[in-house]
């Protein structure tokens, strides 16, 4: 017959690796797998390139012992540096010194300079960056900085964020090892009452063992879940320094086992030459099935706000691409929050709408 073209698939005992479909709900064009997005320190530089709300620069590891006045007392101890590699001078100082005072108070003049961070009034990334997700999904950071936690304490009344999991710990949040309890610091435990104590931010990167830490184990433990089944992710400012290989490590045994992963898509957002990203991420990328930024805003993340994953499944499964529903760029932060208020509202009414690029095509 004209017009008709057949595709042959293989008996299921001549293709036993074929991929999983995702959890896709086409009565309700809901995607139930979830997207995960890493942060990495160049995601808080991206999004305050000038400095915080007073004008305080939130440091990458290259210059962070400068930025956070660290090189004048690591110098006073006769370190000589070179400062350029901070997670490599601490593993070393770590294992070299054995002087558990001066790591403590290395660790506290780090904790006091992300602790004075603030983050501004207006709409920030991180806004748009938790308010285009679902609870569905999953934002993991490496950084020590509030901003992350910020966003989504202001954002929080409008209900249906992400999960957060804070990889290296964080100034802004806590834990009760004792209740295997965690949260925002200036909380308490919900079993003893007692202030959660500030989550740990320093580890030797070349030996590091993230079971060793309650708390650095739960978040791992929440992240490698959510990759094991994630059907985008979206990676932004993370560099995957090869000091840190049990990080990478950990993300990609769980990425490799996820059964849907063949058919998922990876987003990184970098300023570095694409080259030397696709080396560096090869092993988690499949074929194609990647796009390499240089904007945030140019990937499905925010191009399909709260539908990432929703988009992409009926696009390329049920072959009925949706339009495009960019978040609106906008300094007022209130503006930002009445655009996503629709979309929440859609959310509960348990099914998505979407907008077919071929409206004319019977759903």
């Amino acid at each position: 017959m004209a017009g008709l073209r057949t595709r042959i698939v293989p008996a299921p005992e001549l293709q036993p690796d074929m991929p999983s479909l995702p959890p896709l709900d086409i009565k309700t064009n809901t995607n139930h797998a979830p997207h995960v997005l890493i942060l990495g320190a160049g995601a808080s530089l991206a999004a305050f390139p000038d400095g915080d709300a007073n004008g305080r620069v939130p440091p990458l590891m290259r210059n962070l012992a400068h930025v956070t006045g660290l090189q004048p007392l690591l110098e006073d101890r006769g370190v000589a540096g070179p400062f350029d590699d901070f997670e490599s001078l601490y593993d070393d100082l770590a294992l070299s010194l054995g002087d558990a005072a001066f790591l403590a108070q290395i660790e506290e003049r780090i904790r006091q300079y992300f602790q004075e961070l603030r983050i501004p009034d207006q709409a920030t990334l991180y806004d748009y960056l938790v308010l285009s997700m679902r609870k569905k999904d999953l934002i993991a950071t490496f950084n020590w900085d509030p901003f992350l936690a910020h966003a989504y304490r202001r954002n929080a009344h409008l209900r249906n964020l992400p999960k957060l999991a804070f990889l290296h710990g964080n100034v802004e949040i806590g834990a009760c090892h004792k209740h295997r309890k965690s949260g925002f610091v200036s909380q308490r435990c919900s079993a003893c009452d007692r202030p959660f104590a500030p989550s740990r931010l320093l580890y030797p990167v070349k030996h590091k063992d993230y079971n060793a830490d309650p708390f650095i184990k739960g978040e791992w433990e929440m992240l490698r879940h959510f990759l094991s089944h994630a059907y985008y992710v979206t990676i932004l400012g993370y560099s995957a320094p090869t000091t840190d290989v049990e990080a990478k490590k950990l993300m990609l045994d769980e990425w490799k086992g996820n059964p849907t992963m063949r058919l998922a898509e990876i987003d990184i957002v970098d300023i570095r030459p694409e080259g030397e990203l696709e080396e560096t991420w090869k092993d988690f990328l499949y074929k194609r099935h990647y796009g390499i930024y240089t904007d945030v805003f140019n990937t499905m993340l925010l191009r399909h706000p709260r539908r990432s994953c929703d988009a992409f499944a009926m696009a390329t499964l049920q072959n009925e691409p949706w339009e495009e529903n960019p978040v609106p760029k906008t300094e007022t932060l209130a503006d930002l929050q009445e655009w996503v208020k629709p979309l929440i509202a859609e959310e509960d009414a348990g099914r998505l709408s979407g907008k077919p690029c071929n409206p004319s095509r019977p759903h």
